[in-house]
């Protein structure tokens, strides 16, 4: 990207345009249309019962200008190309974390307990291995998101991603980055303790092919209407798969200004976590939701800048103890 003192402006427009040209990416182009032909779907169920469905409302309905016109969507849009320039190394960072850390696991187990010989794999063994690792992720994202919901210092950080005071598919990638590292660290703890079993047991080159496919049901989640989860569009899965599954409208509650709503909902994937731990908030009906801070006089994130240093402040003063701790009461 970077050649002879001058930028790559090729590599730097691709680098940019990732998040919607990478199939894997949850913001590409074909998840956010097939989200939004969902959308239609659910729209029709609960926006336009009884009326014939059209084309034209409906896309007034789910692409309003008051959203895509907001500083709230800009400073989605801001975020999105900061963080994606940060990317490369991030990832990368993140990756030789949990791999490195899952090989030292793998080695000092080989020391404790000696060489294993690789297992040769079934159909059913790999299967229950990827779901594993799923489920490993999952809980490592869940936790990530109820710790920095829960310590004063964390959602100072994380706090960007709710100031969102309106949502559309981007606001996914409202993240501040010491989220993002805060991300990575637990991954460490969760995932790569399971990856180091993997590769003693099974040998690398199984651990490889379970990733694969663990990355292809993630992708599997992308494409199930991902995407309405930051938007306005409600969709609910029922009372039974809500417990088992986050629908988009589960997300949505977790991003409401209502005090019922508060601490609510923080599973990615699966609910079940949400529902063993008691957090999961199950809406009897649609509900209309408000999104952004309770408590707050202002938007504390008008601009990029701000989005990016004003949680140090922020941090700083919650760490001096000049205002009160926020965790769930605010809203999450």
């Amino acid at each position: 990207m970077f050649e002879g003192g001058n930028w790559d402006a090729g590599s730097l427009v691709a680098t940019c345009l990732a998040p919607f040209t990478s199939p894997l990416s949850r913001t590409s182009f074909i998840v956010l249309l097939t989200g939004w032909l969902v959308g239609a779907l659910a729209y029709s169920f609960y926006e336009a019962r009884g009326r014939r469905f059209s084309l034209a409302e409906y896309a007034r309905f789910s692409l309003p200008a008051s959203i895509y016109r907001s500083r709230s969507f800009a400073v989605d849009v801001q975020l999105l190309f900061f963080n994606q320039l940060l990317a490369p190394a991030r990832w990368l960072v993140g990756a030789l974390s949990v791999t490195v850390i899952a090989q030292l696991g793998a080695t000092q187990l080989v020391t404790l307990f000696g060489e294993r010989a690789g297992v040769e794999p079934g159909i059913f063994s790999t299967a229950a291995l990827v779901v594993l690792m799923l489920l490993a992720y999952d809980f490592g994202t869940y936790l990530t998101h109820r710790l920095s919901h829960a310590v004063p210092f964390l959602w100072s950080f994380h706090r960007v991603h709710h100031s969102a005071e309106t949502l559309n598919p981007l606001t996914l990638l409202r993240k501040h980055p010491v989220y993002d590292a805060f991300s990575v660290l637990i991954d460490c703890l969760a995932v790569a303790p399971l990856q180091a079993l993997i590769l003693y047991f099974w040998g690398g080159e199984t651990s490889t092919s379970v990733l694969a496919y663990t990355n292809f049901a993630f992708g599997i989640f992308a494409y199930a209407a991902s995407s309405l989860r930051h938007s306005h569009i409600w969709l609910s899965f029922g009372p039974l798969l809500n417990r088992i599954f986050v629908s988009p409208a589960l997300h949505q509650i977790h991003h409401s200004k209502a005090e019922r709503h508060w601490d609510r909902n923080f599973g990615e994937v699966f609910a079940i976590w949400d529902w063993a731990l008691g957090t999961l908030y199950l809406p009897k009906a649609q509900e209309r939701l408000t999104f952004g801070l309770a408590g707050e006089d202002r938007q504390p994130h008008d601009n990029l800048a701000q989005a990016l240093l004003e949680p140090f402040a922020f941090a700083w003063r919650t760490f001096r103890r000049d205002r009160p701790p926020v965790s769930g009461k605010v809203a999450q």
